[in-house]
């Protein structure tokens, strides 16, 4: 529903704004509108991760392979390096995620995707794993200040990444700062994020949280990043809209950067892709 808002809303800008402008060149809003309602119709999502995230102070480098089924949600996650396999399906196994590591190769693993050890040294759960992940922070960060989105987002135009033209947006956020934030009884540092629209890995980080998942003391005054990045650089696809690489900056730098290749949208999965029995992977049998 807050795509789909956030999409009503930026055609009825350009509609009723944007008609004096050359027909011929996009917009910043075009191309967030045009990037929110290619990624609202995604069913199926394949593609290649390159990641890279500081933690502690170092930079983590990461490379996958990912599938995703938008509804039900499937997800399977291989770690290229590391050979791990998560595999997680909405509605079984009790909510854990079916985990291969090569540390372990007899036995599958069921791990919480909010717990300790499935979120040790990651930006993020398996849940932000997709396309629409990216969208999300966006349409969140311009339904908050609706009239301030030249302000924030700047069109610089088509731009090489890995020799091919891509739209280049720069998301500017100078306001970017600290908040101080007292907890409610029963919430995590998950649910202040989300409420936030800022970072669960950065908030436990600043509050020396970092392998804190449980629900905190109600009182509890955090410190709470706003909003999630001081600065943004996205390249969006020419021809499908498709979002193929962010990188996302705050108060000490490069906070984390994604790179997403081989994008194949909407292509039916096997009836075996999400399942721990396909030959193809790690799983015990």
């Amino acid at each position: 529903m807050r795509f789909l808002k956030l999409v009503i809303v930026c055609c009825v800008y350009i509609l009723f704004c944007g008609s004096a402008q050359d027909s011929k060149k996009i917009t910043g809003l075009e191309l967030v509108t045009h990037m929110l309602d290619s990624l609202k119709n995604i069913k199926t999502q394949r593609y290649d991760l390159k990641a890279t995230e500081r933690v502690s102070g170092n930079f983590l480098f990461a490379e996958s392979h990912i599938k995703i089924n938008t509804h039900p949600k499937k997800i399977y996650f291989k770690s290229i390096l590391k050979g791990n396999e998560v595999l997680w399906v909405q509605g079984t196994n009790k909510g854990d995620a079916i985990v291969y590591s090569p540390s372990f190769p007899l036995v599958n693993l069921n791990l919480d995707p909010y717990g300790s050890l499935m979120r040790k040294d990651q930006h993020h759960t398996i849940f932000d794993l997709g396309l629409q992940h990216i969208g999300m922070l966006i349409a969140n960060t311009i339904l908050k200040s609706p009239k301030e989105f030249d302000k924030h987002f700047t069109y610089t135009g088509l731009k090489i990444l890995n020799q091919k033209e891509h739209h280049q947006l720069i998301i500017h956020f100078p306001e970017y700062k600290y908040v101080e934030y007292t907890a409610s009884k029963g919430e995590t540092v998950t649910d202040i994020a989300r409420k936030m629209n800022t970072s669960d890995f950065k908030i436990r980080y600043k509050n020396n949280l970092s392998g804190y998942y449980s629900e905190l003391k109600e009182g509890k005054k955090l410190l709470i990043p706003t909003p999630y990045a001081s600065k943004v650089v996205l390249h969006v696809d020419k021809k499908n809209y498709m979002p193929v690489s962010v990188k996302v900056y705050d108060d000490e730098g490069l906070f984390e950067a994604y790179e997403f290749n081989n994008i194949i949208i909407n292509k039916p999965f096997a009836a075996d892709e999400f399942s721990s029995a396909n030959k193809g992977y790690n799983f015990r049998k």
